[in-house]
C-alpha cells in the first residue's frame, strides 16, 4: 500500500566545532529513508545553524515504513576533503501509522555519534499520509499498538484478551563480517545500530500481523529482547499478550466501582449490546472488561422477568475435557439452592468452566504476560513454574535462519505448560522470558505463575462477559480464592504443608506462596510489604564447548534451589508468608555463574503464620558450641518480633470454626 512519508529539517543547536581555524561548523543535513536521499543546504560558520528547508518527500510502502526508521545525518562541509560525520538520528515512523495517533512528530532530537555520544540537538518535522489498506495478504500490520506495560492503560478496556505472540528475527551482525576489517569503527558501529533498528521494527510489523489474524489491535505486556550471540548471529526475539482494547472517552476513567453506560463511549468503540440493566460492567482500576459485537460468544437480550437460558452466538462443536481439579468456588451443597433457577444455574455452570478448561489446554501456548488482573479474575494460583535450558550456540547449522531457536523456545514453553498441568492450573500468567549468553553457551529461561483463570470472565481463552442473568453467573471468588490450591492434595506434585483457608475455613491452602505476578486487587493483607532478595554467586571450571555447557547444568538446578531456600528464610525473618513479582535472573560468565531473585513479600492473612527459623546441626557435649548456636538462634527470634513490629504484621486471630471437609 503505497503511503507518502514528509520530512523537514528546521534548525540544529549546540553543534561541535569542526573547523578549528574558526572554531565553528559548515554543517548540512542528509535525509534518508530506503534508498532515497536528499540534503540540505550547507549552513556556513555556525554552531546553531538554521536551515528551513522545504518539505522532503518520499513515496514509500506501508511495509517499509513499519520496517525502517528514517535517518537524519548531520555533516560538517569539507571542500577539499571527504565530509566529517557529526552524528545521526534515527526516528521511528510506526508511532504516526495508528489511527488514534498524532499526525505529525516534531521536536529537538539529540544528535547521536557512535564515537563522541551526543553532539548536539537538531529540530525535525515528520508526516505521514497513509491510505487504508483492505487486503486480506498484506504484509503490513499498521495501526497495532504496542504498550510494555503489563496491564491494560487505563485510558483503554479490554473487549478481548487473545492470548500468547512471539515472534524472533535472526540476522547476521555487521560486527562479525569481513567487511569490519577494512571500514572504520564508526561505519562498524552504525551498520550494527541501523540494523538493529530494522530488525526491531521487522519484528513489531511481524508481531501486529500475528494480532491481526486474531482480530485483535493491541499488544499488552510487550517484552522485546536482543541477544548478541557472536559469530551466530544477532537475535531480537518479543513476547506479548494480543488484545482487542476499546479507548475510553475523557472524563471516564474506569474504577471498581463504576458502570459505564455504553452511549458514554465514542461511536466507533461504543459497545452496543447492552446488558439487562442497560449498562456496560466495567472491572477494575487498570483492566476494564466489556462485550462486544466482535466477541465470539455474547449472551443473548435478556429480561429481567424472564431470562432465557445461556446461548453462544456460535455452535462450539469441541468436547469438554474432563478435570480432576474441582474449580467450583462455593461448596457444592450451596449450588442450586435457589429453587429451579439453581437448578438450571448449576450444569450451565460446570458446563461453562468445562468449555473454559478445554479451550485454554487445546491452545498450543496459553500463557499471558499480564501481571494485573480485575477482582476476580483469578480464581486458583498454584505457584511458580520455571524451566531453563543450556544450549550450544556453534550447534546451529544455519546461523540466518530461525527455525533452530524456534525450536528451543518451543521446548522450554512446552515444559512450562506441562509444569502447569501438573499443578493442576491450565493457564499460565505473568510469563517471561529471557536469555544469558557467555561464548558459545547460551542459557534460555522462562517463567510464569500457573492459574486457574475465572470462567465468568474467559470464553474462548477470552476476557469477556459471557452471562448478564445473576442467576447463571460464576459467582465471584472470596478474597482468599486465589490462594487456594488447585492441585488434588492426595496427588501433589511437591511435597507441601497444607492447612485449611484462615477464611473460609474450607480450602486447603499452602503454606508459602511464590508468583509472579502483582499482588491481586482482592488479597487481604495485613501490615505492609517490601522488597526481598536473594544473590549466589558460584565458581565452575573454566571449559570450552560441551564440557561447558555440562557443568552448568549441572549448576543450575542447586542454584536455584538455593535462591528460593534463602527467600525462604528471609520471608521468614521478616514474618511474611508470600512473595509477589518474583523474577529470577542467571547470569553466566567464563568461570563464576551468578544469581538474582527479587521479589516482594507480604503477608496474606488466608495462609498460615511463618514457622520459626531454627538452627540444625548441634553437637551435644561441646559447651561453648552450644552457646554460640544459642546466641546466634537469639538474635534470630529478636530480628523477627523487630521485624513483625517494623513491619506491622499483626495476624487475625484463627476462627475455631471447625474444618469443612
Amino acid at each position: 500500500m503505497p503511503g507518502k512519508l514528509k520530512a523537514r529539517i528546521v534548525a540544529g543547536r549546540h553543534l561541535p566545532v569542526m573547523d578549528r581555524a574558526s572554531d565553528l561548523t559548515d554543517a548540512f543535513v542528509e535525509v534518508k529513508f530506503g534508498n532515497t536521499t536528499f540534503k540540505t543546504d550547507v549552513c556556513p560558520k555556525s554552531l546553531n545553524p538554521q536551515w528551513n528547508s522545504e518539505w522532503f518527500k518520499f513515496e514509500v510502502d506501508d511495509e517499509d515504513l513499519q520496517d525502517e526508521p528514517l535517518q537524519v545525518t548531520v555533516l560538517d562541509h569539507d571542500t577539499y576533503s571527504a565530509n566529517d560525520a557529526i552524528g545521526k538520528v534515527y526516528i521511528d515512523i510506526d508511532p504516526l501509522l495508528c489511527s488514534e495517533a498524532a499526525s505529525v512528530i516534531s521536536g529537538w532530537f539529540p544528535i547521536y555519534d557512535t564515537i563522541h555520544g551526543i553532539r548536539g540537538e537538531i529540530n525535525v518535522l515528520v508526516k505521514v499520509e497513509l491510505f487504508n489498506d483492505l487486503n486480506r495478504f498484506r504484509q503490513s500490520s499498521c495501526g497495532v499498538k504496542f504498550f510494555c506495560t503489563t496491564s491494560i492503560p487505563r485510558c483503554y478496556k479490554a473487549a478481548l484478551v487473545h492470548g500468547f505472540v512471539e515472534e524472533l528475527v535472526v540476522n547476521e551482525d555487521p560486527e562479525y563480517q569481513w567487511i569490519d576489517r577494512i571500514r572504520t569503527p564508526r561505519a562498524s558501529n552504525e551498520a550494527r545500530q541501523r540494523l538493529i533498528s530494522l530488525m526491531s521494527g521487522e519484528l513489531q510489523r511481524k508481531i501486529g500481523l500475528k494480532v491481526l489474524e486474531m482480530g485483535g489491535n493491541a499488544v499488552v505486556g510487550y517484552l522485546q529482547c536482543f541477544d548478541l550471540e557472536g559469530e551466530s548471529g544477532l537475535v531480537v526475539r518479543a513476547i506479548g499478550t494480543a488484545c482487542t482494547l476499546d479507548k475510553l472517552s475523557s472524563g471516564s476513567a474506569p474504577n471498581s466501582n463504576t458502570h459505564m453506560h455504553p452511549n458514554t463511549a465514542p461511536p466507533s468503540n461504543a459497545c452496543n449490546s447492552p446488558s439487562k440493566d442497560g449498562k456496560e460492567p466495567v472491572f477494575g482500576e487498570d483492566l476494564t472488561l466489556s462485550s462486544g459485537p466482535s466477541t465470539p460468544f455474547r449472551a443473548l437480550p435478556t429480561t429481567s422477568s424472564s431470562p432465557p437460558p445461556f446461548s453462544p452466538s456460535k455452535p462450539c462443536s469441541r468436547q469438554s475435557s474432563s478435570s480432576d481439579t474441582d474449580l467450583s468456588l462455593t461448596p457444592k451443597t450451596g449450588m442450586g439452592s435457589g429453587g429451579s433457577a439453581g437448578k438450571e444455574a448449576g450444569p450451565l455452570k460446570t458446563l461453562l468452566r468445562q468449555q473454559t478448561q478445554t479451550a485454554l489446554e487445546q491452545r498450543e501456548f496459553p500463557f499471558f504476560t499480564l501481571t494485573s488482573f480485575p477482582p476476580g479474575f483469578l480464581v486458583h494460583v498454584g505457584g511458580v513454574v520455571s524451566a531453563r535450558s543450556v544450549k550450544l550456540l556453534d550447534r546451529i547449522h544455519n546461523p540466518d535462519e530461525p527455525e533452530t531457536r524456534d525450536a528451543w523456545w518451543e521446548e522450554i514453553r512446552q515444559e512450562i505448560k506441562s509444569h502447569a498441568k501438573a499443578l493442576g492450573c491450565h493457564a499460565v500468567v505473568g510469563y517471561s522470558e529471557s536469555t544469558s549468553i557467555c561464548e558459545e553457551v547460551c542459557i534460555l529461561s522462562a517463567s510464569g505463575t500457573a492459574a486457574i483463570l475465572n470462567p465468568r470472565y474467559m470464553r474462548e481463552g477470552c476476557l469477556d462477559i459471557v452471562i448478564t442473568d445473576h442467576r447463571f453467573e460464576e459467582p465471584s471468588p472470596p478474597s482468599c480464592g486465589f490462594c487456594h490450591i488447585p492441585y488434588d492434595e492426595l496427588n501433589m506434585p511437591f511435597p507441601a504443608q497444607l492447612t485449611y483457608c484462615y477464611h473460609c475455613r474450607r480450602q486447603k491452602v499452602p503454606d508459602v506462596l511464590f508468583t509472579t505476578i502483582d499482588l491481586p486487587p482482592e488479597a487481604a493483607v495485613t501490615g505492609k510489604g517490601c522488597l526481598i532478595q536473594a544473590r549466589l554467586c558460584r565458581l565452575k571450571k573454566k571449559a570450552q564447548g560441551e564440557v561447558n555447557a555440562t557443568a552448568i547444568s549441572n549448576l543450575l538446578p542447586f542454584m536455584e534451589y538455593e535462591l528460593h531456600t534463602q527467600l525462604m528464610n528471609k520471608l521468614k525473618l521478616r514474618s511474611m508468608n508470600a512473595l509477589f513479582g518474583l523474577h529470577i535472573q542467571i547470569s553466566v560468565g567464563e568461570n563464576m555463574l551468578l544469581g538474582l531473585a527479587s521479589a516482594t513479600g507480604v503477608y496474606l492473612t488466608a495462609l498460615p503464620a511463618p514457622g520459626a527459623i531454627q538452627i540444625a546441626g548441634k553437637t551435644p557435649g561441646e559447651m561453648s558450641n552450644d552457646h554460640h548456636i544459642l546466641t546466634i538462634q537469639k538474635r534470630i527470634n529478636d530480628t523477627i518480633a523487630k521485624n513483625k513490629e517494623l513491619y506491622q504484621i499483626n495476624p487475625p486471630v484463627r476462627p475455631e470454626t471447625h474444618a469443612v471437609d
